[in-house]
């Protein structure tokens, strides 16, 4: 989804995934009404007209308001079963939940909170609160269909193809930390959907998937996907090296990759290092895979060092400072900063 512009007040340490996806979740869930408030049969007048500005569906205008939630349903029905095989992994998990819960699903992460809000976005549903708890209604006249579509078998052809892209698409922006959204829309078109690249139906449903897939970014020419742990993407994006990222032929036995070949011997050894040293409820993978992540958007080793520190109950050793050091030196980065690049 597309991300609102934030200010890391407290440095490197506010710039984790973990504590960008934290807040992103306490911002969103501050901003969510009652469930049900947001059902479209009970939109004000002005809100409903918004939604439907907002929305990801072509909905033609009519003059009254039944008649006008009437052309809602039959638009988003006519192309259902397309729709849904379109669905993000985690729309698809998360409107699989429901259907089985009948209808409504709470909400368990800031993943499955940003998958709710683009399925409002699909007006297949609406995000609400339950005593505090965040919760996902299907509305109710794409239950039946929506579950018929899952059943298909082309529906489960074209699932398959798409997670063989997204595995695709996360090993990619892992190696470039951000890219266009225009190739990837091609590669969907063509080999995912196999439908003609002019075909505007394919074109909407490929952008729409990867707005709900991965974390989006506006910028002058376009749309920029990002990594998920990249805090600061406009320094990416400013820098034009990113613009045109080329995507590599696809593998037919390419997997998600989150780490590169060489990273790998430099993640465990800051692991080894750290393991057994760490505050209660931390493990060593996850403290390191984070401070790999800083490292890769520029962060100084100084405040590699500090982030570290606040992870453990002793002070750095100097085994945890030398697997720090080849990290630092050593890990490709998406935004390079000073030392590092004077260093290689």
């Amino acid at each position: 989804m597309f991300r609102q512009e934030e200010t890391f007040v407290g440095g490197w340490q506010d710039k984790t995934i973990e504590a960008m996806q934290r807040r992103r979740f306490e911002q969103m869930v501050a901003q969510l009404p009652p469930l049900g408030s947001s059902r479209l049969e009970n939109l004000s007048a002005g809100t409903f007209e918004r939604k439907l500005e907002q929305c990801w569906q072509d909905v033609p205008r009519k003059p009254m308001r039944a008649q006008q939630e009437n052309e809602v349903w039959r638009t988003v029905l006519k192309s259902i079963d397309r729709q849904a095989d379109c669905l993000s992994h985690e729309e698809h998990e998360l409107v699989e939940r429901a259907l089985i819960l009948g209808g409504c699903a709470q909400i368990e992460d800031t993943l499955e909170l940003e998958a709710a809000r683009a399925l409002a976005m699909r007006l297949w549903a609406n995000v609400g609160l339950v005593s505090g708890k965040p919760y996902v209604e299907l509305e109710r006249p794409i239950v039946g269909p929506v579950a018929k579509a899952f059943t298909k078998e082309s529906h489960e052809a074209v699932r398959r193809r798409f997670d063989a892209f997204h595995e695709y698409m996360t090993s990619t922006l892992y190696r470039v930390g951000a890219m266009d959204d225009r190739q990837p829309q091609m590669m969907i078109v063509r080999e995912v959907l196999r439908m003609r690249e002019d075909d505007e139906l394919s074109l909407q449903l490929a952008r729409r998937y990867l707005w709900a897939s991965y974390d989006c970014v506006d910028y002058s020419g376009g749309v920029m996907l990002v990594h998920s742990a990249l805090a600061e993407p406009r320094s990416v994006i400013s820098d034009g090296r990113r613009k045109t990222a080329l995507l590599l032929p696809q593998s037919p036995m390419s997997v998600a990759l989150d780490i590169l070949p060489e990273e790998i011997p430099l993640q465990r050894e800051l692991e080894r290092s750290i393991a057994g040293a760490l505050r209660n409820g931390l493990n060593a993978q996850d403290v390191a895979k984070n401070i790999r992540y800083l490292c890769k958007q520029g962060a100084p080793l100084q405040a590699m060092e500090d982030v570290l520190q606040s992870s453990l109950i002793v002070y750095l050793s100097g085994a945890m400072r030398g697997a720090l050091t080849a990290m630092y030196y050593m890990t490709p980065k998406w935004i390079e900063c000073g030392e590092s690049a004077s260093f290689q």
